[in-house]
């Protein structure tokens, strides 16, 4: 029998909103101050792969809370996000 909880979208679409958020309370924290963001708003793509990349490793958060809980299709769809997620940093630091 399935557990409730238990589904690779789930998983998934928590692997991906919970470092999304992350990223962007870390960017809103970072640079609040309006001309802080003036001044970097053409050099932010620069900042843009290393605050994602910190950002990933929220995922260890929910990976955890799904494998003590034994939802292992909800942890197959964090690190399914996860790798998704690593590849596109992957692509942003190759392209900047």
């Amino acid at each position: 029998m399935q557990k409730k909880y238990d589904k690779l979208s789930l998983g998934f679409i928590v692997g991906l909103l919970i470092p999304l958020i992350v990223f962007a309370i870390s960017m809103y924290i970072g640079y609040k101050n309006s001309q802080q963001m003036q001044y970097l708003g053409k050099y932010l793509i620069h900042f843009t792969p290393k605050f994602l990349s910190l950002s990933v490793c929220a995922n260890l958060l929910p990976f955890y809370v799904f494998l003590k809980t034994d939802r292992m299709a909800s942890v197959r769809g964090v690190l399914t996000a996860t790798f998704s997620l690593a590849l596109f940093v992957l692509i942003l630091f190759i392209i900047v």
